[in-house]
C-alpha cells in the first residue's frame, strides 16, 4: 500500500488510502497504529490513515498544532481527497482531536468513534497524565517509556507484552520525541469538550479498553454519556484495544458504521 502526500499551508501530510467503501478515518498520530485494521476494514470501506502534521512523515512549518489546528488539518484534507463528509474513528490522541473535529466540522461527519479517550482529565487519569508530563519536564524518556508501556497491555497479555515490547516500543514510542510528546500529553492534560459533545448528532460509538488503567472504564461511561445516543462498547483490553483486541474491534466498527463496497 504506497503512501501519497498532500500539501497543506503550513506543512504536508502522508497518508494511505485503501479500499473503496464509504470514506472511514482512521486516527491516531502515527498511520502505523492502525495495521492490525486496515486489511479487514478496507474490505468494507475506504480506509485513510495518516500521520498527523508534525508527526512522523508528515511535516510542519509551524511547529506542533493544536489539537483544534489538526482537526481543520483533518477537514482540509477530506476536501483535497474529494469527500464531502467521513466516518472518523480516533484512537486515545486522535480521540482529542476528533472531538475538535466535531465541534469546528460537524457537518463532515457520517459517523464519530471515540476510542481509548476522554472528555476531561480529572482523579487517577490526571494524576498519570501529571507524572508521565513530569518526566517530560525531566526530559526523562527511559522512565516515561517504563510507566507508560504498564497502560498498553491488560494483564491477560502481559506475556504477549515482553515478547514484543521491542517491536511496540519502535512502532509506538521511538518515532517520537519529548517536544512532541509534551505536545500531546500537555494538551491532554488541558482538554475539555464537555461543553460541546452535547451538539453531536452524528451516530457515535464510544469504544473503551475493560482494564484501561489510563483512561479507566467509568471516565468511558462519562465521555460517551455526554454524546446523545451513544453507544458504548468495552473491549477486552488496556489502553489499545485495536491492537490488543483486533478482532473484536473490526468486528464493532464494520457493525457499528455498515460499510459495504
Amino acid at each position: 500500500m504506497s503512501a501519497d502526500t498532500v500539501e497543506l499551508k503550513d506543512g504536508a501530510i502522508r497518508y494511505r488510502i485503501r479500499g473503496d467503501g464509504p470514506p472511514l478515518v482512521l486516527l491516531s498520530t502515527l498511520m502505523g497504529t492502525w495495521l492490525r485494521q486496515v486489511r479487514v476494514l478496507s474490505e468494507h470501506f475506504t480506509v485513510i490513515t495518516y500521520d498527523m502534521r508534525g508527526f512522523g512523515d508528515s511535516p510542519s512549518a509551524t511547529g506542533f498544532p493544536s489539537n483544534a489546528e489538526h482537526a481543520d488539518d483533518l477537514a482540509e484534507l477530506l476536501t483535497a481527497w474529494g469527500y464531502d463528509e467521513a466516518v472518523v474513528v480516533g484512537l486515545s490522541h486522535g480521540g482529542l482531536v476528533a472531538q475538535h473535529f466535531a465541534d469546528r466540522h460537524h457537518d463532515r461527519l457520517a459517523g464519530l468513534a471515540l476510542v481509548a479517550t476522554f472528555a476531561k482529565a480529572h482523579d487517577g487519569t490526571e494524576l498519570f497524565l501529571r507524572m508521565l508530563n513530569g518526566f517530560l519536564d525531566r526530559d526523562d524518556l527511559p522512565n516515561f517509556w517504563e510507566v507508560l508501556k504498564s497502560f498498553l497491555f491488560s494483564a491477560a497479555n502481559a506475556e504477549l507484552l515482553d515478547r514484543r515490547e521491542a517491536a511496540l516500543k519502535a512502532a509506538m514510542f521511538d518515532q517520537y520525541e519529548v517536544a512532541s510528546l509534551r505536545s500531546i500529553y500537555g494538551q491532554a492534560m488541558v482538554h475539555d469538550s464537555t461543553a460541546w459533545l452535547g451538539a453531536v448528532t452524528c451516530p457515535t460509538l464510544t469504544i473503551g479498553g475493560r482494564y484501561d488503567m489510563l483512561f479507566p472504564p467509568p471516565m468511558t461511561e462519562e465521555l460517551a454519556g455526554l454524546v446523545p445516543g451513544s453507544r458504548t462498547v468495552m473491549l477486552p483490553a488496556a489502553h489499545i484495544p485495536p491492537v490488543e483486541a483486533p478482532r473484536a474491534f473490526n468486528d464493532v466498527v464494520v457493525d457499528f458504521f455498515g460499510g459495504t463496497r
